[in-house]
């Protein structure tokens, strides 16, 4: 790919055979409209190329963009954007943001969900404008919206599926469009991140989490203090970039101060009696 945006560094976290990597699928459709199969920082799962459903191609370069949509106010089953994620057999996967670029043309769709296979893509996936856009919205239940009439590419849509967690199977992700003044009408997409954990399937969820659970006392970090639960050495705080962000060396019951760390999901690795720990935490 000639070009790269990516919210993700190309550093890879290997934390321990039976613990998290992180990973990112990254689709800049430098080739459209030739097919973009993603560039994938990781290991230890596969991703499909971007494909359409029930839309009619056009000739833009740059961007995956389709025309044919609905113009009823609420998505058509049968038309959408498609891309599916597939751990390797063992291993699981958690999907912890999905982030793009969304574009219309004077009359295209308006409104725009993500949705995942994991309960038939009934529920939009949560969804939120970082950083602030004027020309975005977030209404309803989790739809993205242009605010007014404008055809140019927008950044800042950000989906974050707290729940594909710990998935052992495919996880398709649809882009549903719609609310189109016509049919006719562009949508497209661009620069299209998927990011999350890799978890090895040496060790199930179930016994990984018994390994860790006097790790960290509290994985949802409300007070600026993660609190441990054992004598910890080489202490590293990763965020989903696959930076550090904190080092350290801890005692058992002891509070690490993280109130300089922003909101969000980080990886804690360290080592407990001479084995390797690690642990998601989501900082709020």
């Amino acid at each position: 790919m000639k070009k790269i945006f990516t919210l993700l560094a190309t550093s890879l976290l290997v934390i321990s055979a039976s613990a998290q990597t992180v990973f990112s699928a990254t689709y800049d459709f430098a080739e459209a409209p030739g097919t973009d199969n993603g560039d994938i920082t990781g290991s230890g799962f596969t991703v499909t190329p971007f494909s359409a459903t029930g839309l009619t191609s056009t000739t833009t370069t740059n961007r995956f963009a389709w025309s044919g949509t609905t113009t009823a106010s609420a998505p058509d089953a049968g038309k959408y954007f498609q891309i599916t994620v597939t751990p390797s057999a063992g291993n699981t996967v958690s999907i912890s943001s999905i982030t793009f670029r969304s574009q219309r043309s004077g009359t295209g769709p308006r409104k725009y969900v993500v949705r995942a296979s994991t309960d038939s893509y009934t529920a939009n996936l949560p969804a939120s404008i970082s950083p602030a856009n004027a020309e975005l919205i977030v209404q309803g239940t989790n739809e993205f919206y242009f605010v007014n009439d404008i055809s140019t590419g927008q950044n800042g849509n950000v989906v974050t599926p707290s729940s594909l967690n710990n998935i052992s199977s495919a996880v398709t992700l649809r882009f549903y469009f719609y609310n189109a003044e016509a049919e006719s009408g562009t949508f497209s997409v661009d620069d299209v991140v998927i990011s999350g954990t890799i978890t090895s399937g040496s060790l199930a969820v179930e016994d990984l989490n018994k390994k860790n659970k006097n790790f960290i006392k509290n994985t949802l970090v409300k007070n600026d203090e993660i609190t441990f639960g054992a004598d910890v050495k080489d202490l590293r705080i990763y965020s989903l970039t696959g930076q550090v962000v904190k080092s350290a060396s801890v005692k058992d019951g002891t509070n690490l101060d993280v109130a300089e760390l922003a909101k969000g999901n980080y990886i804690v690795t360290g080592t407990v009696n001479n084995q390797p720990v690690s642990q998601k935490i989501l900082k709020d």
